[in-house]
């Protein structure tokens, strides 16, 4: 994990609007050693890590976006973000007339994924020099200390120059008492799950949220709920109601969250593939491909229940598994092709071993969030363990061995590339080195 760092130096202005005249400074952001502010000035022609701006408005964008910076999830890859969601999630929406670096920010649950590329915008007084050659993580707790202590230094300042008044006090003050009550907190993290600023939601979507939050837990709605609001489905969740009447199948798992022993600490992929090990341990199977047969048994799952299983021609958003109390799963699947389903009943399985879920749903989506990288990373290493991907491939990482191994783990290729690049035998993919989606130049 990183470290997230926003250094101050109190400079002095002499125009401008008085809170953001006050705040004038050489502010540097940095992630560890990296500058994410590193520029040079055009006028002066100086290299600097830090830029004369103003904190207000930075502060202000980090306050007025805190609900959706830390809840609102990463769309799916290959989908454009709604100009809301960019005006939630990049640094340059503090505007105010000033010069930003190039950063995106969007949570995973779990840590701030950051990505920063070099900004040299013609004709602007100051160009960005440097960027993150690869997304970096935040542990979610640090980033909220980090930017809550920069937005307080930011008050402080105002307190000093007698502007203690401010729309950025007044809104830090809401954010402070909405965290300190449970109820409320619940409220403004449902809202920008739903894609909402802070009590923007309409009252009647809300509510239907809510009501749906009873029924299938808190953690499953809180990977739902985005799902179907960035698939631009109904906000009020009728696509939930719609997965709990829809036929599936019927599972009664041989193996429950306790049998393959307490998680270790880590990142998500790193708990998933020791998970996924275990199980493989478990079951007497360390190395060889996990036939149908198994896969099958290990969820309960009949083959004939798996193949005839076939989702309607609308695709659903996210795949779920609803308990009924007595120990079974109704599976209500997403995809068609046989290793589609072997993938996505492999990733049921890992979130089944994740903790005991007697009472909520289980959720599999497109999106980023830790709890989905858990997931795919669990059904990656169970059903194509990088250690026999290895022993297969013999150190040929040819498109045509990789389809051979694919074919041989009854996978995807996109599956083996996986596996390969997470253990750096091969380039990632582009998409993981530069900004998570495409940006105007």
């Amino acid at each position: 994990m990183s470290d997230l760092t926003i250094q101050l130096k109190w400079m002095s202005a002499e125009s401008g609007d008085p809170c953001v005249r006050a705040t004038a400074a050489s502010l540097g952001v940095f992630l560890d050693e990296t500058s994410l502010t590193r520029n040079e000035d055009i006028w002066t022609r100086t290299v600097s890590d830090e830029v004369f701006i103003s904190a207000y408005p930075l502060a202000q964008w980090f306050a007025s976006s805190w609900w959706r910076l830390n809840h609102e999830p990463l769309p799916t890859q290959g989908n454009q973000p709604t100009h809301e969601w960019r005006m939630a999630h990049e640094l340059g929406a503090a505007n105010h007339g000033f010069v930003w670096p190039r950063v995106v920010m969007a949570s995973d649950g779990e840590s701030m994924q950051v990505w920063a590329t070099p900004l040299m915008t013609p004709d602007q007084s100051v160009r960005y020099l440097q960027g993150l050659p690869a997304p970096r993580s935040i542990a979610i707790e640090r980033f909220q200390s980090s930017v809550g202590q920069f937005i307080q230094d930011t008050l402080s300042r105002l307190d000093a120059k007698e502007l203690g008044g401010s729309n950025l006090a007044q809104l830090w003050a809401l954010i402070q008492e909405d965290q300190a009550d449970v109820e409320s907190r619940r409220r403004r993290t449902l809202e920008a799950q739903l894609g909402f600023d802070a009590e923007e939601c309409p009252a009647d979507i809300l509510e239907a949220a809510l009501q749906w939050r009873s029924r299938v837990g808190e953690i499953a709605l809180s990977e739902i709920a985005p799902a179907i609001a960035q698939s631009g489905g109904n906000p009020a969740l009728a696509a939930i109601g719609h997965l709990a009447t829809m036929p599936g199948i019927v599972a009664k798992p041989e193996v429950r969250f306790d049998t393959i022993g307490p998680p270790v600490a880590g990142m998500p992929w790193e708990r998933a593939s020791h998970a996924a090990n275990s199980l493989r341990a478990h079951i007497g199977n360390a190395a060889a491909r996990v036939s149908d047969r198994e896969l099958h048994e290990l969820l309960g799952v009949s083959r004939d229940q798996v193949q005839s299983s076939a989702p309607q021609n609308v695709r659903e958003p996210v795949a779920v598994a609803i308990p009924d109390g007595n120990g079974r799963l109704m599976i209500v699947p997403r995809k068609r092709n046989p290793r589609g389903k072997r993938f996505e009943l492999a990733r049921i399985l890992g979130e089944h071993l994740r903790e005991d879920h007697e009472t909520r749903w289980l959720a599999s989506t497109d999106l980023p969030t830790s709890r989905q990288k858990y997931q795919r990373a669990f059904a990656a290493e169970f059903l194509c363990p990088f250690s026999a991907l290895e022993s297969y491939l013999d150190g040929d990482h040819s498109s045509p061995a990789i389809e051979d191994a694919a074919e041989h783990f009854d996978v995807g290729e996109l599956t083996v590339q996986a596996q390969l690049a997470n253990h750096g035998l091969i380039a990632p993919p582009q998409f993981a080195a530069s900004m998570p989606y495409r940006m105007a130049v």
